[in-house]
């Protein structure tokens, strides 16, 4: 729930989480049918996207890596994610919090 704009009464929102399996489980009878679900394989590997965001006037382009199903793009192995944040102008997304997702760099 979160406050609606100058009510002061809390209205519900929809809110998107990417969880590792590892770190859920089911709650006793609940129903889980409704909520949709992705399996990332292992053998890809592949959990994240690139966007290119176009240049514009005054502004040079920009990139931004997604979490895998926020936004469509190229997928990325994990060591091609953390190549791409090393280039300039190229930040996780704040909405999926890629940067939360990505392995630490060795």
């Amino acid at each position: 729930m979160a406050p609606a704009s100058g009510s002061g009464r809390a209205e519900p929102v929809e809110h998107a989480v990417w969880l590792d399996a590892r770190h859920v489980r089911p709650l006793d009878g609940a129903d889980y049918s409704r909520i949709p679900t992705r399996t990332i394989p292992a053998a890809s590997r592949q959990a994240w996207t690139l966007q290119d965001l176009p240049h514009r006037p005054g502004y040079p382009g920009a990139r931004l890596i997604h979490v895998i199903g926020c936004h469509p793009g190229t997928p990325l192995t994990p060591d091609q994610a953390l190549e791409a944040l090393r280039q300039p102008r190229t930040v996780p997304c704040h909405t999926c919090k890629a940067a939360t997702s990505l392995p630490t760099p060795t």
